[in-house]
């Protein structure tokens, strides 16, 4: 359970960085730039960042250890 819920929010981080990048507009700076204001998507992009993270460690705690027997 908790190694697919690390799966699914690891898979929406990913999506909310892709779509900070698609849908930054042409004219605005790099979607992951803080100082291109809001108009360049750094508040979404710097979240999708946060979220990934926060799956990705999840996943891996659920995770044994090396030598570890599972269960």
């Amino acid at each position: 359970m908790k190694k697919t819920l690390g799966l699914i929010i690891t898979a929406v981080g990913i999506l909310i960085v892709a779509g900070a990048f698609v849908f930054t507009p042409d004219h605005a700076l790099n979607a992951a730039d803080s100082g291109s204001g809001i108009s360049a998507s750094a508040l979404l992009a710097y979240s999708g960042f946060i979220t990934f993270g926060i799956g990705i460690v999840l996943y891996i705690s659920s995770l044994p250890l090396a030598g570890e027997k599972s269960k």
